[in-house]
């Protein structure tokens, strides 16, 4: 191309409006402004096209991420797998570049794609993400001048961008395109912002790793001043996936839901898609009806982890791509709630840190449930609801399916005597619960003619089939009468290992009682620190076991100073107020369960990495006790109280701890820390069977 196109921004939009942008693109410089003027007097409003640009340029964004990542989009789109893509600041800030090493743009595409609203070249990619949403022209609204330098392996090109008249905001804007010299071996494309005002590096990677931060790298490799800044999905799990899509808006594919911690992985909600920024949610549900989700989503961000929600490609968004499109909404928020309770189940299932560091009490209801239907106990079951079949099949067909029963409701007072005995309130209890009926798993069924088929059963169909015999891992040989599972789903591989560990647990306690093992026997009565010292000091541990009791201590010191509270004295014992509580007070002291594993993770975790997540696991669970300590001496039986003025008072005491320690009354607990486990060799806790057998000859103490 030796011509040098130009025009006005306004023209080619007008064209396009009138359907005449083809027209116009082949026609001469001399007779493309018949071509305008023709749009214009057919026009019912005269500067119809002036106030549409001006509106797709200044209206569609908020900040200056949008337009960044709006850049890098075009940038990812354009670039093969695995290549580099550089974001470069100049010219004392008031200059950003951005290059690409795709395959580069021919002057059609130029004209006819990137310089017109409404239009993409990437229609019908299946990768490309970038289909009519705020496109290339939001990158004026930050830089009203700019320069693209273009090359493919025949041709390559300059395009101009400059602004018309006084702004901003800017009526218009003029537009050059000229030849470049072609240049053997490089193809890709430069985009030149010019700045009006100037803008930090710091500054400038930080926002361009909001907009990119989640981009895989195996995708591509984002740099900004040669620093790669797509480097949070190193930092972070993947905890659960669910489709999205239903029967009345079609499959729109996956969603992926991320959690982690540490550089890259910022404490609050992202949403993305392709890794690039979508949306910034203050809460991931707002619905009523999920309150419980959302303290749950609230507590993991509190903790200092971050959550990723990573919309499929197919998933629409709105033209500011700030959102979900309309009509996608509901099956997102739905596809959402699915995956965010398949982690929860899957965290409780594969015992991981993280759920019981957030919300001990329900991951220890959860725990419990589970553990009372793995052993075939009636745990409450919520209404059952038919399994949603994935695949379409004859009535009579899904009749001979082999799947297990629904159970059936227990008598009330039966579902009294089953309840976790965890402190806990009726919500939690209730939403742990029907979590066991949720479909969220996939089985094969083979009926007697051989016939297969697929469903999604809930985790109480699965634990049914198991203790029937009948529950089989894929791979297998498939024979009438059983249900397989596939263990390439995460959660369905937790739950086998759960259930081939828990048959291994069941067999060796079996073993165990035919050699005359008693029952209790790891069963120890309170001890209070200074008995520990002095009554067990050669067993293996108590050193870590006495500075973890110094943290308790402390933390029980802060909440009553706090609280204008008595200090409580604090214990350990083992297994004496039932196999799921954690920690327990008679109204005076409050006493932590060593044999309890969640608690022994927590406090080993404190002690070996000052884990802000174990630790707050700690504050939460003292707190809890010390409601019960201080409503002990107006209300009876303070350890059976779990009802709203309960947990009022506690977020009460909570509330004063927080205020305390921002008005420099107490120290932060955690602070404390260096100096409880100064001089340990060790942070491995006793093993309960050495403590329970030193502390067996002591005399019992009343509960």
């Amino acid at each position: 191309m030796t011509e040098v196109y130009a025009g006005r921004l306004s023209d080619l939009l007008l064209v396009r409006v009138h359907g005449r942008s083809s027209a116009y693109l082949a026609a001469s410089r001399a007779s493309r402004p018949g071509i305008v003027e023709a749009c214009r007097r057919e026009a019912t409003v005269p500067d119809l096209a002036e106030r549409i640009l001006s509106r797709t340029i200044y209206a569609q964004s908020a900040t200056r991420i949008a337009p960044l990542r709006e850049l890098v989009q075009n940038a990812l789109d354009a670039s093969p797998r695995g290549a580099a893509i550089d974001v470069q600041s100049g010219l004392g800030g008031t200059e950003i570049i951005v290059t690409d090493r795709g395959r580069g743009m021919t002057a059609d595409e130029v004209l006819g794609d990137l310089l017109v609203p409404f239009r993409s070249g990437k229609e019908g990619e299946d990768l490309a993400i970038g289909e009519h949403g705020i496109g290339f022209f939001s990158a004026l609204e930050i830089a009203p001048r700019l320069e693209v330098k273009t090359r493919t392996r025949t041709e390559g090109h300059l395009l101009r961008v400059e602004p018309l008249g006084k702004g901003p905001p800017y009526n218009d804007f003029a537009w050059s395109l000229r030849p470049l010299p072609h240049v053997e071996g490089w193809t890709g494309t430069s985009v030149r912002l010019l700045l009006d005002e100037p803008i930090s590096r710091s500054v400038l990677a930080s926002e361009v790793a909001a907009a990119a931060s989640f981009v895989d790298p195996a995708v591509a490799r984002i740099y900004v001043d040669g620093v790669l800044i797509n480097v949070a999905r190193t930092r972070m799990r993947r905890v659960a996936r669910a489709q999205v899509g239903g029967l009345h808006t079609g499959p729109m594919g996956e969603l992926s839901i991320w959690v982690g911690r540490g550089d890259g992985a910022l404490p609050h909600v992202t949403i993305t898609q392709r890794g690039l920024l979508v949306a910034v949610r203050q809460d991931l549900f707002t619905a009523p009806e999920l309150s419980l989700h959302r303290d749950l989503a609230r507590a993991i961000v509190s903790a200092g982890f971050g959550i990723v929600v990573e919309l499929p490609a197919e998933v629409p968004l709105n033209k500011g791509r700030s959102a979900p499109a309309a009509h996608a909404a509901a099956a997102v928020e739905s596809a959402l709630i699915a995956a965010f309770e398949r982690f929860v189940l899957h965290d409780a299932l594969y015992d991981r840190e993280l759920l019981r560091a957030v919300d001990h009490r329900l991951s220890s209801v959860l725990d419990r449930l589970l553990c009372a239907a793995l052993a075939g106990q009636p745990t409450q079951p919520a209404a059952a609801s038919a399994p949603e079949e994935l695949t379409e099949t004859p009535r009579t067909a899904r009749a001979a399916t082999i799947l297990p029963p629904p159970l059936s409701m227990p008598p009330e007072s039966e579902r009294r005597q089953k309840r976790p005995t965890v402190a806990a309130p009726e919500e939690v209890v209730r939403f742990a619960d029907a979590l066991l009926d949720t479909p969220a798993l996939r089985v094969l069924s083979i009926d007697d003619e051989h016939e297969q088929h697929p469903r999604i059963v809930t985790l109480r169909h699965l634990l049914v089939a198991y203790r029937a015999g009948t529950l089989r891992p894929m791979g297998e040989p498939l024979r009438p009468g059983l249900t397989y599972v596939s263990l390439d789903d995460p959660l369905a591989d937790a739950l086998w290992r759960r259930l081939v560990a828990t048959s291994a647990a069941a067999a060796a306690a079996s073993s165990q009682d035919r050699r005359g093992r008693r029952v209790g026997a790891l069963a120890m009565q309170r001890i209070d620190r200074e008995t520990l010292l002095a009554t067990a000091k050669a067993v293996p541990g108590v050193d870590a076991l006495a500075a973890a009791m110094t943290v308790l201590e402390g933390i029980d010191a802060a909440i009553s100073i706090a609280a204008e509270l008595t200090p409580s004295p604090v214990s350990v014992h083992q297994d004496l107020y039932g196999p799921d509580e954690m920690a327990h007070t008679d109204g005076s002291g409050i006493s932590v369960n060593l044999a309890s594993a969640r608690v022994r993770a927590l406090l080993v975790s404190v002690l070996q990495q000052d884990d802000p997540a174990a630790f707050g696991a700690l504050v939460d669970l003292m707190l809890h006790e010390k409601t019960h300590v201080s409503l002990a001496s107006y209300v009876p039986h303070a350890n059976a109280e779990h009802g709203a003025s309960f947990y009022r008072r506690k977020d009460l005491l909570r509330r004063r701890l927080l205020e305390a320690m921002s008005k420099n009354i107490v120290g932060d607990p955690a602070s404390w820390l260096p100096a409880a486990r100064r001089g340990l060799s060790s942070v491995c806790l006793p093993a309960p069977d050495l403590l329970a057998a030193t502390f067996q000859a002591l005399p019992p103490v009343a509960a």
